[in-house]
């Protein structure tokens, strides 16, 4: 246990140098449970009136301290009468909850975006939106949450020691704007969709481990994919995304076959079940099941790593909730 305190301890101020150096967002393999996070142009766009996500990502869950992401969005459709039919506005609240080193250092995202979907053709077979976002950002470092090696006794940490530490930098606040496009097309038994986003367009700085602030680089972001009929009882669903920030890449490919399962005699009420495998390019490999029940979804994935670390694997999963009501169906692919 003093072993695993005092690594916390180095970690600490390693992964401020690590802030400091690629100053990299929190992100998820399951993003379509966080589509607010990826693109401000995602506001709006699904099946239904509304929407509600929750995504939670346990990150190396098995190595001491692990690094907890939770991510909840809400968005709605609004101002239909008062546009033309087959456009869409929606508006979208959301935030990301992230903690590391045990809770001691917190970052939290809270968001507020727009996007106008409108219709290039007939029957809204193909439409362009862009987005907005406003992020209010707040990160902090709980240095009550932290042991230190003036604080050894010989047996264990005693965290009633004081410690001689100035940190006047421990917490940072900022707002920033966020933008988006998307591109959506709907064929006779597929629907396709093209999206690009940058996120920190106004070059907020922070001063958190630094006191003369240092700038946040931007987040740009491809992603696409779309949903295949293959038949009335299943469907090929695909997607993939590209992401930069700084010197740091993450690329993810993926695809889900699903199939309906007959619930009731009548087949009023059918359960979709999904099954998948997405692959982060030189770094895991992930397995992923869900299941779709009336407007609600759910999905797990649990990632592998390519290659290990002395010889021992961290542990990642997520687990996501969707709730989507519908009055109406719409041609919105699901990933």
């Amino acid at each position: 246990m003093p072993l695993k305190k005092h690594l916390v301890f180095i970690l600490t101020f390693t992964i401020g140098t690590y802030f400091k150096s690629i100053a990299q967002d929190p992100h998820f393999t399951q993003y379509f449970a966080s589509p607010l996070t990826l693109n401000p142009a995602n506001t709006g766009f699904f099946d239904g009136d509304y929407r509600f996500a929750v995504n939670e990502r346990q990150q190396w869950w098995n190595v001491g301290a692990s690094y907890n992401t939770t991510s909840i969005s809400a968005d709605l459709k609004i101002i239909n009468d008062h546009i033309p039919e087959f456009d869409t506005f929606g508006i979208g609240f959301s935030g990301i909850f992230d903690k590391s080193l045990n809770g001691a250092l917190q970052s939290n995202y809270i968001s507020v975006s727009s996007a106008y979907h409108k219709s290039l053709a007939s029957e809204g077979s193909q439409t362009l939106a862009v987005g907005f976002q406003v992020t209010f950002a707040d990160r902090f470092i709980n240095l009550n949450k932290l042991s230190f090696a003036s604080q050894f006794n010989v047996d264990f940490f005693d965290t009633t020691i004081p410690v001689n530490i100035n940190f006047a930098n421990a917490d940072t606040k900022y707002v920033e704007l966020n933008t988006g496009v998307l591109y959506a097309t709907h064929l006779d038994k597929s629907n396709l969709y093209i999206g690009a986003s940058l996120y920190h367009t106004t070059k907020p700085k922070e001063s958190i481990f630094d006191p003369s602030g240092y700038t946040i680089p931007f987040r740009e972001t491809i992603h696409g994919g779309g949903e295949i009929n293959t038949s009335t009882q299943s469907s090929v669903l695909f997607s993939a995304v590209y992401m930069r920030q700084a010197n740091i890449t993450d690329q993810l490919i993926g695809v889900a076959y699903s199939i309906k399962t007959i619930n009731n005699i009548n087949d009023m009420s059918p359960i979709k079940l999904y099954f998948g495998f997405w692959y982060r390019l030189n770094d895991s490999y992930i397995p992923y099941l869900g299941a779709e029940y009336n407007n609600i979804s759910v999905g797990l994935n649990y990632s592998l790593p390519a290659s290990t670390i002395f010889s021992y694997q961290p542990r990642t999963f997520e687990l996501s909730f969707i709730y989507k009501h519908k009055t109406k169906t719409s041609l919105c692919p699901h990933f």
